[in-house]
């Protein structure tokens, strides 16, 4: 019976949705590991300029759409020792949106993550993230240095419609917050159908143990002897 547990409960954790809720990571690895298709924007793309309105930023790469709120068309991407970073929080609050992007839908993505600095205790940004079916969610975001940025990262059956940034996600004329490294992606591949194949014959090969166990128990006879 022990091992018919085993074997069962191991069928069931393979056939399981894997992502059947809201998951967040703080390792760009493992985040990178649940994706199937992404998109990675480190913002070294030559259309990026130190300051351009939000519909020359979004139209750059086409996959991510941009809006300040803090201070309305200030997208600022900037070097940080040859490296670039995008820095509308450098003055102000601002929003992505994921309806855009050739890898989603209409309702978002699967996957964001990113790299991020949050340097300003006083004003230190939040990400109130919306779902493609409206319900939202604020996280908190560790505070960072420029030079020691930090990885967040979320993914969701829901799907990501936005996210906005600012303090408790709200908007704001100041900060100093920015991001690198932008990952949108959809879900990892699910089992094929060879794979589907060969658990179905898993479960099939145990209903059969247990019946040939049932009737090797049924067989059995005692007998008693008398001397």
């Amino acid at each position: 019976m022990k091992k018919f547990l085993l074997l069962t409960s191991s069928a069931f954790m393979l056939v399981a949705p894997v992502n059947a809720a809201t998951t967040v990571y703080t390792d760009a690895t493992n985040f990178n590991g649940a994706l199937g298709t992404s998109v990675v924007d480190d913002y070294e793309n030559a259309g990026y300029v130190f300051f351009q309105d939000d519909a020359a930023m979004s139209a750059v790469l086409g996959e991510t759409r941009y809006e300040t709120t803090g201070s309305p068309n200030s997208n600022i991407v900037f070097d940080a020792s040859g490296n670039q970073l995008y820095c509308a929080g450098c003055s102000g609050s601002f929003n992505l949106f994921f309806d855009t992007t050739s890898i989603g839908n209409s309702d978002g993505v699967f996957g964001v993550g990113f790299d991020f600095f949050n340097a300003e205790p006083l004003r230190n940004y939040d990400a109130l993230v919306t779902f493609g079916d409206g319900s939202t969610q604020l996280y908190d975001l560790a505070l960072s240095q420029v030079f020691a940025l930090e990885f967040f990262g979320l993914t969701s059956d829901l799907l990501i419609s936005s996210i906005a940034f600012g303090p408790d996600g709200e908007t704001n004329s100041s900060g100093s917050f920015g991001i690198d490294n932008l990952t949108i992606g959809n879900m990892g591949a699910v089992p094929e159908p060879a794979t589907w194949a060969f658990m179905i014959f898993g479960f099939g090969a145990v209903g059969g143990a247990l019946r040939s166990n049932r009737r090797r128990q049924t067989k059995t006879k005692t007998t008693v002897s008398y001397a």
